[in-house]
C-alpha cells in the first residue's frame, strides 16, 4: 500500500498515479528550492528525471512515500551538486 501525505489517498502498488508521484516530488523541490535557485529549464528537466527515477523504484517495490521523498532529495542534490566526496561509491 501507498499512502499520499498530500491528499490521503491509498493506492495499492499496481495503482500508483502520477498524484502521487507528483506529491513525492513536489515535497523534494520544497526542502531543495529553499538552498538552490534552478532556473525553468533545470527545474522541467530535474522533474522528469527524479519522475522516471520514482518510476523504477516503485517498480522494484519501493513504496513507502517518506522514502521515496529521501530518495528523490539525495537524486535531486547529487543532480545539482555533484555526488558527496564522503563516499565513493564503492
Amino acid at each position: 500500500m501507498l499512502l499520499c501525505n498530500s491528499c490521503g489517498a491509498v493506492f495499492g502498488r499496481a495503482g500508483v498515479t502520477d498524484i502521487v508521484d507528483q506529491a513525492i516530488i513536489d515535497r523534494a523541490f520544497g526542502t531543495y528550492e529553499l538552498t538552490s535557485k534552478l532556473n525553468a529549464s533545470e527545474l522541467a528537466r530535474s522533474r522528469d528525471k527524479i519522475k522516471r527515477y520514482l518510476d523504477t523504484l516503485i517498480s522494484a517495490g519501493q513504496d513507502d512515500p517518506n522514502q521515496l521523498t529521501e530518495y528523490a532529495r539525495a537524486y535531486l542534490k547529487e543532480m545539482h551538486e555533484g555526488p558527496d566526496p564522503r563516499f565513493t561509491g564503492c
